[in-house]
């Protein structure tokens, strides 16, 4: 008689882990209506729909920082705000890649081949640390529309949020 397959046990990694994931794509469409907004123009939205988030930092921040129609106050606030986010994004990175290494118990976890089990030796990540993660995600991605908002005005990130809503359309339509 086969034995049904074993139940993993409950992991509450596994529910945190899920809050970095949905905070992560929340601060991508921030970065992308960040991006939309230094940039300016219709195609900026075109541009930014298919970028995935480091391209986003990166190219966010060297148009903030040539960006002559804002006060360096402005263009320092948006610029720091991009550091939180890229810090962040490193933070979830190394999360999703090293959290899966070891086990709920902080055991290494183990890959089976059809010969034999490797052992893989992960950074033990905790649930607080997790959810340090996830919060770190949310305050950059806060302080960066913050920032913009602050630097091109209270209209600015709905303008954004409307192109890249058609840009979607376009694409998914």
């Amino acid at each position: 008689m086969t034995q049904p397959p074993r139940a993993d046990p409950p992991d509450e990694r596994f529910e945190v882990l899920g809050q970095v994931v949905e905070r992560a794509a929340v601060l991508e469409i921030a970065l992308r209506m960040a991006f939309c907004t230094l940039v300016g123009g219709a195609y900026a939205a075109v541009v930014a729909s298919s970028q995935e988030t480091h391209w986003l930092i990166e190219n966010c921040d060297a148009v903030a920082r040539r960006h002559a129609d804002l006060p360096a106050g402005q263009r320092d606030a948006i610029r720091m705000a991009l550091h939180a986010c890229r810090e962040a994004n490193r933070d979830r990175n190394m999360l999703v890649h090293e959290a899966w290494g070891t086990e709920a118990s902080g055991a290494p976890t183990a890959l089976q081949s059809l010969r034999r089990s490797y052992q893989v030796a992960g950074r033990k990540w905790t649930v607080p640390q997790i959810r340090a993660a996830a919060e770190a995600i949310s305050s950059a991605q806060h302080a960066l529309l913050a920032a913009v908002e602050n630097a091109f005005g209270p209209g600015c990130l709905e303008a954004a949020g409307q192109l890249l809503a058609e840009a979607a359309a376009e694409r998914h339509g």
